[in-house]
C-alpha cells in the first residue's frame, strides 16, 4: 500500500518519505510484537489455554493496532491516485530541477489548482483564488537551514496587493508587483542565507 500512494509528485517534495514511512511501519511492528508478548503473559496468567481464543485475541489486537495505517494509506491511495492522480501527474511533469543551493526545484505556468495541490503537502504560501500563471523557484541546502524561495503570479489589476520589505539578520522577505496590461504580476521572495 505504501508503494501505491507515494507517487512522483510526493517524492519531489519529500524525497525521504519512503524511508520515513518504512521506519514508522517498523516501529509499529516492534510495538505490535511487544503488545503480543504482553498478551502471551496475560494468557498464561489468566490460564487461557485455548489456542482459538489466543488466536482471536491476538488477531483483534493486530488488526486494531495496524488498522490506522490501512485506513490512512487507503485514504491516501484514493486521493493521490484516483481523485487527484491526473492533476498530480501534470504538476510533476512541470517541475524541474533548479540550479542554486544543493537541492531545489522550480515550476512555471502553474494553474491555481495545481499550485494549491503543492501547498497541501508543502509549506509554500497560500495564494488568492484569482491567482494565475504561477511560477516558483525553491532551493535549499539540505543540511543547513539556508534556502531561497521566489514565487510569481498574476492577479487581476483591481486586486489590492500589499508590498512588503522585511529583513532581520540573515532572513529576508519581500512582496512587490508591477502592472502589466490588465493584470498585476506579483513577486514574493523569502530567503535565509
Amino acid at each position: 500500500m505504501l508503494a501505491i500512494w507515494i507517487d512522483e509528485f510526493q517524492i519531489i517534495f519529500h524525497d525521504w518519505i519512503i524511508f520515513m514511512e518504512l521506519a514508522e511501519i517498523i516501529g509499529i511492528t516492534i510495538l505490535l510484537t511487544i503488545v503480543l508478548r504482553i498478551a502471551v503473559y496475560f494468557y498464561r496468567k489468566l490460564k487461557i489455554n485455548s489456542v482459538r481464543k489466543r488466536l482471536v485475541v491476538s488477531t483483534i489486537l493486530t488488526v486494531l493496532i495496524s488498522s490506522l495505517y490501512y485506513i490512512d494509506y487507503s485514504k491516501k491511495i484514493y486521493q493521490n491516485r484516483f481523485i487527484n492522480g491526473e492533476l498530480r501527474d501534470k504538476v510533476a511533469k512541470k517541475i524541474e530541477s533548479a540550479n542554486g543551493l544543493t537541492f531545489g526545484h522550480k515550476a512555471d505556468s502553474l494553474t491555481f489548482k495545481q499550485y494549491q495541490e503543492i501547498t497541501k503537502i508543502n509549506w509554500f504560501p497560500k495564494l488568492p483564488n484569482e491567482a494565475s500563471n504561477i511560477s516558483y523557484y525553491y532551493t535549499h541546502d539540505g543540511f543547513l537551514p539556508d534556502y531561497t524561495f521566489v514565487l510569481s503570479y498574476n492577479l487581476p489589476k483591481e486586486t489590492k496587493v500589499d508590498t512588503l520589505h522585511y529583513k532581520k539578520n540573515d532572513f529576508s522577505k519581500s512582496r512587490q508587483f508591477e502592472i502589466i496590461g490588465s493584470y498585476k504580476r506579483v513577486t514574493y521572495s523569502e530567503s535565509l542565507q
